[in-house]
């Protein structure tokens, strides 16, 4: 049941993650949001919503640890699920129940699943479940 669940949720990352190529690539069309790193990769950052939005370059890795707040300290803060993505943590804030799951599930069982990510500087912005 529970590994029908991760499954599933999975299953909708892929296809919300599924929409984003055309996003970014329509916006690379239009010479929009494409920066070079200093490794020379290539990198898309989304197209500018509002004026007081800011394009940064979105990557992508595995992740190869995770944190997760149960309670936010101090209570003003939001919770945050952290996950270790290229050498770095990252955050997601008030991540759904599901997703807690899903990713608990995934670091559970590292020989099936991995937990791949998209982020913008400290900020994740995507995220999916996926086999090996």
């Amino acid at each position: 049941m529970l590994k029908n669940r991760l499954i599933i949720a999975g299953l909708m990352m892929c296809l919300i993650l599924a929409a984003v190529p055309s996003v970014l690539s329509a916006a690379s069309s239009q010479d929009q949001g494409v920066a070079l790193d200093s490794g020379s990769q290539q990198s898309t950052a989304p197209a500018v919503v509002e004026k007081s939005v800011s394009t940064a370059a979105v990557t992508n890795g595995v992740a190869t640890a995770y944190w997760l707040e149960l309670k936010a300290y101090p209570s003003t803060n939001t919770r945050a699920l952290w996950l270790n993505v290229d050498n770095d943590w990252r955050y997601l804030s008030n991540p759904a129940s599901n997703i807690e799951t899903s990713v608990q599930n995934a670091f559970a069982n590292p020989d099936n699943f991995q937990v791949k990510v998209w982020y913008s500087g400290q900020k994740i912005v995507g995220l999916v479940v996926m086999t090996k």
